[in-house]
């Protein structure tokens, strides 16, 4: 499918024209008789006019005012997602997740989403740079021909570094480029990096793969320190899967049950049945102790799995550890047995051992081919660590004639950052591709501008059998070129991105399908479609190996804390985790996902340090307090947040901060009013945690011990978006047994399983005041909610943002409390003997058909539409904030000032059906207006009624795991009314009579008999 020529964004604009009084009818009929092709600006900068260009010749692909959506592959991260861009005469603005993709099921994160924003980042590098300098390409391409045939003749090497999930035609480019060069090898580097698991497989089957999980055929699923609702692999899959498996509907009831082994409070574990909080060095004690009694209840194990020691005694701090974890062993092992080929075990250590000791678990419990996929594995994950400390020794020793790097940043997040810059210098050429000038690219020869997903071709297979395209939505903004494109370039062959893919996938992809009889059908189709499915390449069937488990250090099969996967030491054990936003900080330029509150402590703009209750009584420390984290090398200053469900022992900061750059976010403030002090002018967001990362047995872990905490008697303010973490009522205000507020209504599934209502809250009939109800003859909009499905995972939160305009508005401001989401996910703690439950609850808008904001509002600003939504009429309203005083959820937001929506290049982000609010009024959510008014009107000129489903919210479009449902209630048939009568069925506050039209679904956790809540 071709791209349109993009749309002149501006033709014209006069410095300064004199303020217009009035608009009259025959300027109006002018304007409206055109396509304004800059119409994203309108209502952006005042005094400014904006000239009317029509077509003078229409391309064929664009329709003024209407919509062109294209497939593509997701390049937030390496799991290849598939994604639908909407595009805008000439731009993208929105990005969907491809519902008929069948990985990702029309799902999609906020990294995803966000992703568009950065398309139009003004400071993103244009044109290639030698030594600093602006330089054409030719010129690129005669000092790279020059410096290879110097390489050549000096018998140096060619190293190429990227990230994962190359595709089949930079696999194939870098194979040609190795045809002509042959000492080049290709180093796969990531940050975030599991390098062990695909090493543990090839020492247990022969074949260094990633399996393919399957958490939907899983009625069992215990996770070692595995993230995969957050960060770990595919998280989007994983939802989707996760959410299929976790259903208590239907005769059977067919829930899973999910056991998280960590240390800290992780997005996963939030969700999980029961938590067992452990360091984390004594992961491989548990794996190996989980192995012994695995292979005692199957009796399919080998011996050679030894009884576990005596653990450890319980820490000074008195935090319950490997004792209290131990203990429950023989009881997973049981659950584990009994569920068989549906059992699944996952660990995101990155460890031999641990990787090792994981799979042969599951290859006692039979799972290949059911839970485990050892035949289509994840195919976008090969990264390597031993290759890269190889790299390293490499340029160090002086051995390499030219360097290649491609999308990745070790300067900045590899644990020997210092080094690796250090080594560059030793290369004969150093060349690097990058958005921006960051930390690695500073270091080279050549930098060269690296494309961005919307502007490039390229290609993945994210699992074995699933290739996916990735097709341009607009012109580059800058002069890139792709990886591909370079190195068959630098080889002599001038081929274009979208050839090359297409000669790839000629012969090596199309011979895998029999769908199709000729090539150019199926290549119009898998542009079209966004991927295809075929054969994935044949490997060979291997066993699992056990002679490999003896060659384990004994101590890493038997005691919690010992062996080569462990480094405890004395004091506190810090672990660095990568957040849902930022990840390895890779997105660390987008403001959107720097203000989207992190899903377990709500905190915003900045990185912390995670606490436990315990631990910040015992050393006198309270929420922003800055501690001083050290390692005998490394010395680091962070404020604190205390955060339940921590172990005791562990301090947990997030990685991906710190980056270059971004102190174009702080260095300028608000004028308008004394601003807090949360960060000093110039300070980039957050510190950089990588350099306090270990590297254990040539793998990069992510906890090192021998940590020393202290207070610095400093205190550095936290932004966070919940200040409210409990349903119970405050001891001053009730008696200390108080019962539970009925925000979050819950049970059990052995509850529901004997009674469908159970966990509901009474309720009764409330005597309203208005003198008779709403009537909607029409349609009646109305929207549910599962808690049972919801992760928290805030894909919603940035969907509602991209699609409604919503800027951000910094930390200053969010610590304020005036952030302007619309929708935002509470999150809650239930702390008891036990542990620690959460619980995720989305809030927006009610849409309450008795709303109390309406009867407030002296102007008529918010009123009540025909169809049951609560209008927000911006043209009226005056910004008494009465409306928001009296609205019992807090969902309305205040507009305090004209925030900045980013430079000219920056508001192309903006959604043109969607007015840009100004300066002092409310807005809130509108169960995305414009999308219902468009649905209405196509059924309309095809002349039929709405469909069910037809009509999706961002929200709800967005979800990965499907937990939103929105449509018309004047439906009997649509899935709303189904959901509306559903036993779960309830609405917040539904006591005081406002009639909300948002509803939710009891939240069912799956607690077998004796587990407890959350060990």
């Amino acid at each position: 499918m071709p791209f349109p020529t993009p749309v002149p964004t501006i033709a014209a604009r006069d410095p300064a024209p004199a303020p217009q009084r009035g608009f009259d009818r025959r300027s109006f009929l002018k304007a409206a008789g055109f396509t304004f092709a800059g119409t994203v600006l309108a209502g952006c900068e005042k005094g400014a006019v904006e000239k009317a260009i029509p077509f003078l010749v229409k391309p064929e692909e664009v329709t003024p005012g209407t919509a062109t959506w294209y497939a593509s592959t997701c390049g937030g991260c390496s799991a290849g997602c598939g994604i639908l861009i909407k595009n805008r005469d000439g731009r993208p603005i929105k990005i969907e997740g491809n519902p008929a993709h069948p990985l990702s099921k029309g799902g999609l994160c906020a990294t995803g989403q966000a992703m568009v924003l950065s398309l139009y980042d003004s400071r993103r590098l244009r044109e290639p740079r030698i030594s600093g300098q602006t330089a054409a390409w030719d010129a690129v391409d005669r000092t790279i021909a020059a410096k290879l045939a110097e390489t050549r003749d000096g018998a140096k090497g060619v190293r190429i570094l990227t990230g994962s999930g190359a595709g089949a035609t930079t696999l194939a480019a870098i194979r040609s480029f190795s045809a002509a060069f042959p000492d080049t090898r290709h180093v796969v580097y990531e940050p975030l990096s599991i390098a062990a698991l695909a090493d543990a497989h090839e020492q247990c089957y022969g074949r260094r793969i990633v399996p393919h999980y399957r958490f939907d055929r899983a009625s069992v699923i215990v996770s070692f320190d595995a993230d995969f609702l957050g960060t770990w692999i595919s998280p989007v899959e994983f939802t989707s899967d996760y959410r299929a498996g976790r259903s208590p509907e239907g005769p059977s009831r067919a829930m899973s049950h999910h056991v998280q082994i960590e240390s800290r409070m992780s997005l996963t574990g939030s969700n999980a049945d029961a938590r067992i909080v452990v360091r984390p060095d004594s992961m491989v004690g548990l794996l190996g102790g989980l192995a012994y009694y695995v292979a005692k209840e199957t009796g399919a194990g080998p011996a050679v799995f030894a009884s576990p020691a005596a653990p450890s005694p319980r820490t000074a701090s008195g935090s319950p550890d490997a004792e209290d974890a131990m203990n429950l062993l023989p009881l997973l092992a049981r659950r584990l047995a009994a569920a068989g080929r549906k059992g699944l075990v996952v660990c995101g250590v990155n460890g031999i051992a641990c990787q090792a000791l994981a799979a042969s678990i599951n290859d006692m419990l039979g799972n290949a081919g059911v839970t485990v996929e050892l035949e289509r594995p994840t195919s976008s994950r090969t990264d390597n660590d031993r290759e890269t400390q190889d790299l390293l020794a490499e340029l160090d020793a002086g051995t390499i004639g030219m360097l290649v790097v491609h999308g990745v940043n070790p300067v900045y997040d590899h644990p020997r950052g210092g080094v690796f810059s250090a080594a560059m210098k030793k290369a004969g050429l150093t060349v690097v591709f990058a958005q921006h000038e960051d930390e690695t690219a500073e270091h080279a020869d050549i930098i060269l501008p690296k494309g961005h997903p919307l502007e490039e071709w390229d290609d993945a297979e994210p699992v074995a059998g699933v290739v996916s395209v990735r097709q341009p939505a607009i012109a580059p903004f800058g002069n890139s070129r792709s990886l591909a494109e370079c190195l068959l370039a630098w080889t002599g062959e001038r081929t274009g991105a979208r050839e090359a893919i297409r000669r790839a996938w000629k012969s090596a992809v199309f011979p895998r399908q029999n769908a199709e009889a000729d090539f150019e059908t199926f290549w119009n189709a898998s542009v079209h479609e966004g991927y295809a499915v075929v054969d994935p390449v044949p490997s060979g069937h291997h066993s699992f190996d056990a002679s490999v488990v003896p060659q384990l250090p004994a101590g890493d099969r038997k005691n919690p804390g010992a062996g080569a996967d462990s480094s405890s030491g004395e004091g506190f054990m810090i672990e660095m985790y990568p957040t849902v936003a930022l990840l390895d900080g890779r997105h660390a330029h987008n403001p959107w996902l720097q203000e989207l509150p992190d899903p377990v402590t709500k905190v915003v703009w900045d990185n912390y340090a995670s606490v436990s209750p315990r631990t910040g009584k015992r050393l006198a420390v309270e929420e922003g307090d800055v501690i001083r984290i050290e390692t005998g090398v490394h010395i680091l200053e962070l404020p604190a947040v205390i955060q339940p469900g921590q172990h005791d022992d562990v301090i947990s900061v997030a990685l991906g901060y710190g980056r270059k750059g971004t102190d174009r976010f702080t260095s300028v403030g608000p004028e308008w009013f004394e601003a807090v002090p949360t960060v000093e002018p110039g300070e980039t967001v957050g510190r950089n945690m990588a350099p306090m990362r270990e590297i254990r047995g040539n793998y990069v872990s992510s906890y090192r011990g021998g940590v020393s905490v202290t207070r610095t008697g400093r205190v550095r303010t936290i932004a966070s978006t919940q200040i409210h973490h409990s349903l119970h009522v405050p001891e001053h205000l009730a008696p200390k047994n108080a019962e539970r507020r009925p925000i979050v209504q819950e049970t059990s599934l052995a509850a529901y399983t004997e009674s469908p209502g159970a966990g509901r809250f009474e309720t009764h009939k409330v005597v309203s005041m208005w003198p008779d109800e709403h009537r909607f003859t029409k349609h009646r909009w109305f929207m549910s909610i599962d808690l049972t499905a919801c992760t928290g995972c805030s894909a919603c939160v940035v969907g509602c943002q991209a699609e409604n305009n919503i800027p951000v508005v910094g930390k200053d401001e969010v610590y304020r409390n005036r952030e302007l989401t619309w929708l935002r996910i509470d999150r809650y703690y239930t702390e008891e003997e036990d542990g620690v439950s959460v619980a995720h609850q989305p809030m927006l808008c009610q849409h309450c058909e008795h709303a109390p904001c309406e009867t407030v509002c002296p102007v008529l600003a918010t009123v009540h539409s025909e169809e049951g939504l609560n209008q927000q009429v911006y043209n009226r309203c005056v910004g008494t904030r009465y409306c928001s005083n009296n609205c019992p959820y807090k969902v309305r937001r205040f507009n305090w000032f004209d925030y900045s929506r980013g430079d000219d290049m920056g508001r192309l982000v903006l959604n043109p059906d969607v007015v840009v609010r100004e300066r002092g009024i409310m807005e809130k959510c509108s169960f995305c207006v414009q999308r219902i008014q468009e649905g209405k009107i196509r059924a309309k000129q095809e002349g039929r009624t709405v469909k069910d489903g037809e009509i999706s919210p961002a929200c709800e479009q967005s979800c990965p795991a499907q937990a939103i449902v929105f449509g018309d209630l004047n439906d009997p048939a649509s899935r709303i009314s189904a959901s509306r009568k559903h036993p779960r069925f309830y609405r917040v506050l539904e006591e005081i009579g406002v009639e909300p039209s948002v509803g939710y679904l009891t939240l069912v956790r799956n607690l077998p008999e004796g587990d407890g809540r959350n060990g």
